[in-house]
C-alpha cells in the first residue's frame, strides 16, 4: 500500500517546513507516520555521520585528486627516458669493465717500465671513480623506475 503523500512528508522532514494540513494527514495515515519516522532517523544518522567524517570541502578534494593525476601521469611519462638511460648507464659500466680488464696489464706494465708521474694515476682513478659512479646511478635509476 502507498500513499500519495508520502513525497511531500519526506520533503517535509527534510526541510523542516510543515503545512497544517500535511499535519493533519500525518495524524490520519500510519504509512505517512511510519515515513516520517524513518526520515527522520535516516537525517539524523546522517548528520551524525557528517559529523564523524568531518570530510574537507569537495573543493580541495577535487584539486588533490587533479595533482594526483598529473602527478601519475608525470611518473609514466618519465618513467621510459629514465628506463632507457638505465639501461644505457647499463651498458656503458659493462663496457667500460671490460675494457678495464683488458687494460689492466698494460696500466701495470707501464708503472713497470715508464718513469711514474701522476697522469697515468689520476687518468686510472678518474676513470675507475667514473664507472663506480655510472654503476651507481644506474642503479638508482633501475629502482627508482621500479616504483
Amino acid at each position: 500500500m502507498k500513499c500519495e503523500r508520502e513525497h511531500q512528508v519526506i520533503e517535509a522532514t527534510r526541510n523542516g517546513l510543515w503545512p497544517s494540513s500535511l499535519r493533519a494527514h500525518l495524524r490520519d495515515c500510519a504509512l505517512c507516520t511510519q515515513t516520517e519516522l524513518i526520515a527522520a532517523s535516516l537525517q539524523e544518522d546522517a548528520a551524525k555521520a557528517e559529523r564523524l567524517l568531518d570530510l574537507p570541502p569537495a573543493g580541495i578534494v577535487w584539486r588533490r585528486a587533479q595533482a594526483r593525476r598529473r602527478e601519475g601521469a608525470l611518473q609514466r611519462a618519465t618513467r621510459r627516458p629514465f628506463l632507457i638511460v638505465g639501461a644505457l648507464s647499463a651498458v656503458y659500466s659493462v663496457v667500460f669493465l671490460l675494457w678495464g680488464i683488458f687494460q689492466l696489464p698494460q696500466s701495470v706494465y707501464r708503472l713497470f717500465v715508464a718513469a711514474p708521474g701522476l697522469t697515468g694515476d689520476v687518468a686510472l682513478a678518474g676513470a675507475a671513480l667514473s664507472g663506480i659512479l655510472v654503476i651507481v646511478g644506474s642503479c638508482v635509476l633501475v629502482l627508482e623506475t621500479k616504483r
